[in-house]
């Protein structure tokens, strides 16, 4: 892909995901939306003109958090009965004095996404959960110590137990985006694992091996890569991502079910085609699979394993099957 294409792609999924992010004004308008109202009272409760309130309910509402209704002349707004809504007035009534509209918006609703209670984790790995760059995920942290919601050690960053409502309330949020933005692609869509504005889904419809930011991921996409899967009729899509590395879709597979199955198609296609260590095991780091692949790597490596891992015999008879015969060293291609 040229530099220009990669350029597009790049703004394009940045536009993507910006979309789903709370600003300011948004969660300013839920934190006094306790009950239907309309954009006149609203518009008058909290000094802004009906059309900017207007476009901040259309977003609200896209987002799943408002509905809007016609009542006569007027538009009626209503909160939604959604878990993340449920939270955030939960968090205003326990904690009135933390202004909660400045810190959930735009990127920090995001670092705190990529955290967990009382789990000590490095700036890094913050990073990669939360898909923020790290200089601004330590301009975030300092803010968040600043209040007392982030505590510190030789470990890393954590969210103290006091507040960890304000990590559940992440979670849902981007849950409910990323649902919306499933059923967009797919009216049968089911969210198997959730992120930071990132998901991968189930279908049962194959719409190609990609779709605008979808990419199929999952067993069913071992067939770029030489091994033809059975797909159940089940299919996963990855969003969001123009392109998708092997060991992206091997992670993904890990995911969404580490059966004997997928052990067996992993460790032979992994073994074939080879793999970079390290790009795995960050990936599984985020994709909480590192145990099993640890184990995959061992196992490539000669170290035997029991069920579910395949046996020796099993993973070579798949590899004559479709790549003629393997090199016949147990061990897998490692880069």
């Amino acid at each position: 892909m040229c530099q220009k294409s990669k350029g597009f792609y790049k703004i394009f999924n940045n536009f993507d995901t910006m979309i789903s992010m709370l600003t300011r004004a948004e969660l300013r308008v839920l934190s006094v939306l306790h009950e239907p109202a309309t954009l006149k009272e609203l518009s008058g409760q909290l000094g802004v003109s009906r059309s900017r309130l207007s476009i901040i309910a259309r977003s609200l509402e896209q987002k799943g958090l408002i509905e809007r209704q016609k009542d006569g002349k007027e538009i009626l707004l209503i909160p939604s009965s959604s878990k993340p809504l449920e939270l955030f007035h939960e968090l205003l009534t326990r904690f009135p004095h933390v202004n909660f509209i400045s810190l959930l918006a735009g990127r920090k609703l995001k670092v705190i996404g990529g955290m967990a209670v009382e789990e000590p984790r490095p700036v890094w790995e913050i990073s990669l959960r939360s898909n923020v760059n790290r200089y601004t995920v330590h301009h975030v942290l300092t803010e968040l110590m600043e209040r007392l919601i982030v505590g510190k050690n030789e470990k890393g960053y954590f969210i103290a137990e006091r507040f960890s409502l304000v990590k559940e309330f992440a979670d849902e949020y981007f849950r409910l985006q990323n649902s919306i933005k499933a059923k967009s692609f797919s009216h049968d869509s089911v969210v198997l694992w959730s992120g930071v504005n990132e998901f991968i889904l189930a279908t049962r419809r194959f719409r190609g091996l990609a779709v605008d930011s979808f990419q199929l991921t999952g067993p069913s996409r071992f067939s770029s890569y030489g091994l033809s899967v059975i797909s159940g009729g089940v299919y996963h899509y990855y969003w969001p991502s123009r392109e998708i590395t092997l060991e992206e879709v091997i992670v993904h597979t890990l995911a969404v079910g580490a059966g004997a199955r997928e052990l067996l198609y992993v460790v032979t296609i992994l073994k074939v085609k080879g793999f970079n260590v390290e790009r795995l095991r960050r990936l599984a780091i985020k994709f909480d699979v590192l145990g099993v692949v640890d184990e995959i790597i061992e196992y490539l490596g000669g170290k035997e394993k029991g069920y579910p891992f395949p046996s020796r015999d099993e993973v070579e008879e798949l590899c004559r099957q479709y790549f003629g015969g393997p090199e016949n060293d147990n061990e897998g291609k490692i880069g």
